[in-house]
């Protein structure tokens, strides 16, 4: 006689016990290679910002007026005068009897963006020569110019009163931009443009009417309290260097470092 015989209660109990001892093992297994997964992206995700804000960055302070960067809020704002373009100048006015306008040679083909919210600079070599209109250093166009895009040298229009006050020894002549500034400021890098010039540089909360862009996040500065930038003012021996100290961190606390120098040629 043949006896059917099924699992003990027993045999079964184990057999649910090493089933839910391989589920448990085999869970974890997943849920540590997501969180290796996750992980990575986010070190990629902040390594990429992180290389995309200081590359940005770079170029744009490296494309700068000599002379023009400057650092407030204890090191946590940059700004810089972005350069329209840069050539030579002739028959400037240095004296009152000048007449109110010079001959400016350029391979910049961008005399039709030139506006009257520019401003052209002779032998800036402080930072106060770019940013105070009453220095002697700078000039505007006038509101009625008008230029020709079709040659390198062209007969600029300066606002009535525009007196240079040196000469630069190169007769070398930039036409800035209205300032930029880059502050760190709520664990983010932002961007502030369109705020005008301003004698006193601006620092968070006093953009009036700014654009602002946020260019980065997950910046660790604030948290740590030390200085993102820092300028070295140009000498005869040394161009304006800005120093760039920016830290990220990511979602398991990790820190990126990135440290860099911008030269600025020293060609007033």
């Amino acid at each position: 006689m043949i006896r059917n015989r099924g699992f003990t209660l027993v045999e079964l109990v184990i057999v649910i016990v090493l089933l839910a001892i391989v589920a448990i093992f085999s869970f974890q297994f997943v849920g540590f290679g997501s969180r290796m997964y996750a992980s990575g992206a986010e070190r990629v995700r902040i390594l990429d910002q992180s290389r995309f804000v200081i590359e940005r960055l770079t170029r744009e302070v490296r494309n700068s007026v000599p002379n023009s960067a400057r650092v407030a809020a204890g090191g946590q704002c940059l700004e810089f005068v972005p350069i329209r373009a840069a050539g030579t100048y002739y028959n400037a006015p240095f004296r009152n009897s000048d007449p109110e306008q010079l001959t400016f040679v350029s391979l910049s083909e961008v005399w039709e963006t030139i506006t009257d919210t520019d401003r052209l600079f002779i032998f800036a070599t402080l930072s106060s020569h770019i940013y105070d209109a009453d220095a002697g250093r700078s000039a505007t166009l006038a509101a009625s110019t008008d230029n020709d895009d079709s040659t390198y040298e062209q007969v600029l229009d300066l606002a009535s009163g525009s007196v240079f006050s040196q000469r630069s020894p190169r007769q070398r002549l930039f036409i800035g931009q209205p300032p930029v500034s880059y502050c760190v400021e709520s664990n983010q890098v932002v961007r502030y443009s369109n705020y005008g010039w301003q004698v006193s540089q601006p620092i968070p909360g006093s953009f009036p009417s700014a654009e602002r862009s946020v260019m980065a996040e997950q910046v660790a500065n604030i948290a740590l309290a030390e200085p993102a930038f820092q300028v070295d003012q140009a000498t005869l021996l040394q161009n304006n260097i800005v120093h760039l100290f920016i830290q990220f961190t990511s979602i398991d606390d990790e820190r990126l470092f990135f440290s860099q120098e911008v030269h600025i040629p020293n060609a007033p």
